[in-house]
């Protein structure tokens, strides 16, 4: 929750920057290469979260790693949070900021739970049951776990769809359980 609350005002800060230097398309990209790097790279999230290392020392870092592959405005904006001490925040604040971006454009979330990777065409074909469904763009939010046995789940907004093998046979078990 607390992370939620520190990374909304820097997230609004940098899509309205990025609207407002018409960069909105590379800080996009930036963002998305930004919050991957950290969920991949271990190294780097604790480089993040480290107390150890000064705010001018993770200024210069991020100037030494990113000046040359991000927007200027990234850039900035990485300094700046490396001087007030929020760099932490990062995958907190590109996760407000593409809800922003989201609801900027009238893009719905679907949070969708899978046992294995879905495919590119399987994920195509549900994006388009879920803009029918809706009525809005829909973009997916893709997470695998294997407890859910198979198939899927999918959470749009308030709505819930489990689709998964574990539910189904936990359905079985309470009408056979029932007589």
């Amino acid at each position: 929750m607390r992370d939620v609350r520190v990374a909304k005002p820097y997230a609004r800060a940098l899509y309205d920057a990025a609207v407002e230097q018409n960069a909105l398309n590379p800080i996009v990209t930036d963002v998305n290469a930004l919050k991957q790097t950290v969920e991949q790279s271990e190294e780097f999230a604790q480089f993040l979260s480290s107390p150890m290392l000064s705010p001018q020392m993770k200024g210069e870092t991020f100037q030494t790693l990113f000046a040359e592959t991000v927007h200027p405005l990234t850039l900035n904006f990485l300094r700046l949070l490396a001087l007030k001490q929020r760099e932490r925040y990062l995958v907190a604040i590109a996760d407000v900021f593409l809800q922003i971006l989201d609801e900027a454009a009238g893009r719905l979330v679907a949070k969708v739970t899978t046992a294995v990777p879905m495919t590119a065409a399987q994920q195509t074909l549900l994006t388009q049951q879920l803009r029918a469904y809706s009525g809005k763009e829909v973009r997916l939010e893709m997470t695998v776990d294997s407890a859910i046995q198979g198939g899927f789940i999918v959470q749009l907004r308030d709505t819930v769809f489990d689709a998964s093998v574990a539910a189904q046979l936990r359905r079985l078990k309470q009408q056979l359980a029932k007589g």
